[in-house]
């Protein structure tokens, strides 16, 4: 993709921005409490009116305030505590500013509802909390925060780019403004085109979403409450994922619209997965090709092999799977380190190689010195040979942090005629 923030291509002045005012997530603090009694059941209640008055005031008070965040009102789904509401407030700016900026809302909220600090913390320290136990029910933003969000929900093309738009949303539902969150405060993603990492990050995507509703399938109505928040997350993320493609497709003749993720409030499992394997044939079809082999190879391998591939997944299970989670990684590991190192020793031979390959490769070796006798006439059958004495452990090790980067300077990166402005 065109580098967003200088980008000169005709279509620039008709998509949507990127979040200009991007700060360090660790500077965004995150306030919440815990808002009344603790509720009977995981059923969703009816929203008690002194909070429903808290978030019609609390973006004008914040506004005045010249501040930056959002609230977000949720419902805790944690299996082993009594269920409840949660009030979280994200500032852009310390925890004195945040409380000044929401002062007066605050403190009618205080006067009509018990309260108790819950946790304060930065972005990234608050976001694993939600996406485990938190059913969001209220978001709204003001100052930067709130322009971006007006920039995306009122674009006169939304529905074509940003799925709960596509999927028929209303712009004033959580679901629609969820995404944005990560749209805002996330790592930044696809920025200069898709590469192999990036191609592999979607297809996990798409993989570990099936997993989710399968888990849920498999729980019935009686863990269904547990699991919402991941899916809700999950879902909110992808979202946010497939913006940049389903924009650059804005500019691809002949390619069909992107289809829209099940955001609806009866969806079950199996609509979602159906809804889920329209995207990943979409992108298969639009992005995916056999012109781009490596791309699709990651692409592919991230779907099908989400429950190895995937950090996020691997928490969530037994330590005596570890094992078993390193010799799943390793065939991944080994494919992806012979496809990189045929590319790479075949351009020292040509001598097309750029410094920073050759510089990564030198680090790569250092740690896995048993590709060291590898040299530019290396034939397929020696790499494979080399590659093979790696244990696993090493290996799985240093798949994250060299093996995909190693990958993904080396392999063609799929280049956007039409990027966000």
């Amino acid at each position: 993709m065109t580098d967003a923030f200088d980008s000169d291509n005709q279509y620039s002045g008709f998509l949507p921005p990127r979040f200009r005012d991007r700060l360090d997530a660790d500077d965004v603090t995150v306030k919440t409490w815990t808002v009344g009694d603790a509720l009977p059941d995981h059923s969703v209640p009816d929203l008690p009116a002194p909070l429903s008055v808290f978030f019609d005031l609390v973006a004008p008070s914040a506004e005045r305030a010249g501040a930056s965040g959002f609230a977000m009102l949720w419902l805790d789904r944690h299996p082993h505590e009594e269920p409840g509401w949660r009030l979280s407030v994200g500032h852009a700016g310390d925890v004195d500013t945040l409380e000044t900026a929401v002062a007066k809302p605050l403190a009618r909220l205080v006067g009509a509802m018990s309260m108790a600090e819950f946790e304060t913390e930065n972005w990234h320290m608050t976001r694993p909390l939600w996406r485990k136990r938190s059913e969001p029910v209220r978001l709204v933003f003001w100052g930067s925060f709130a322009k971006h969000a007006r920039a995306v929900l009122a674009h006169g093309d939304g529905a074509s780019f940003y799925q709960p738009l596509g999927a028929g949303l209303r712009a004033d539902h959580v679901a629609a403004s969820l995404p944005l969150l990560e749209d805002m405060l996330g790592d930044p993603f696809l920025i200069g085109g898709m590469g192999f990492e990036d191609a592999l990050r979607l297809g996990i995507s798409l993989g570990r979403a099936h997993l989710i509703e399968s888990w849920i399938e498999a729980g019935g109505p009686e863990k269904e409450p547990y699991f919402r928040p991941m899916r809700i997350w999950h879902q909110a993320w992808l979202a946010n994922a497939l913006i940049d493609p389903a924009v650059a497709s804005l500019a691809m003749s002949g390619k069909p619209p992107m289809p829209a993720l099940d955001f609806a409030a009866n969806s079950t499992p199996d609509t979602r997965r159906r809804s889920l394997d329209e995207v990943s044939g979409w992108l298969t079809s639009v992005f995916f090709t056999d012109e781009q082999p490596a791309l699709r190879n990651a692409f592919v391998a991230g779907v099908q092999n989400a429950v190895w591939l995937d950090s996020d997944l691997q928490q969530y299970l037994q330590p005596q799977q570890r094992t078993e989670i390193v010799q799943g990684l390793m065939p991944y590991c080994r494919w992806f380190l012979a496809m990189a190192l045929y590319n790479h020793l075949g351009n020292l031979a040509a001598g097309t190689a750029r410094a920073d390959q050759i510089e990564f490769y030198s680090t790569l070796v250092d740690a896995l010195p048993e590709l060291s006798p590898l040299g530019e006439l290396a034939t397929q059958r020696d790499i494979e040979l080399h590659i093979i004495r790696i244990d696993a452990a090493r290996a799985a090790s240093a798949f994250d942090t060299l093996v995909l980067p190693f990958c993904d300077i080396l392999m063609p990166r799929c280049q956007f005629d039409a990027a966000r402005s």
